[in-house]
């Protein structure tokens, strides 16, 4: 799969959900994550170790709010 920067990634065999900052020509896609602690750590890893992270493993991510009746 072809990531772009900005996807959201995880490892296929888990852990935290990864931003996507870069993708080399070499199929190295270069990530960035916090831990649980707040530090922020980066790393690269081959593409084919890759998947598209879930709801569950991207917890930073905003849930939707209904608005309220007027």
């Amino acid at each position: 799969m072809g990531y772009m920067i900005g996807d959201t990634v995880q490892l296929k065999s888990g852990g935290p959900a990864m931003t996507v900052n870069n993708v080399d020509l070499d199929n190295y896609v270069y990530c960035d994550w916090f831990d649980e602690h707040g530090d922020r750590h980066s790393d690269k890893f081959k593409a084919d170790l890759l998947v598209a992270a879930t709801a569950e493993a991207a917890p930073n991510e905003p849930t939707p709010v209904a608005s309220p009746s007027l």
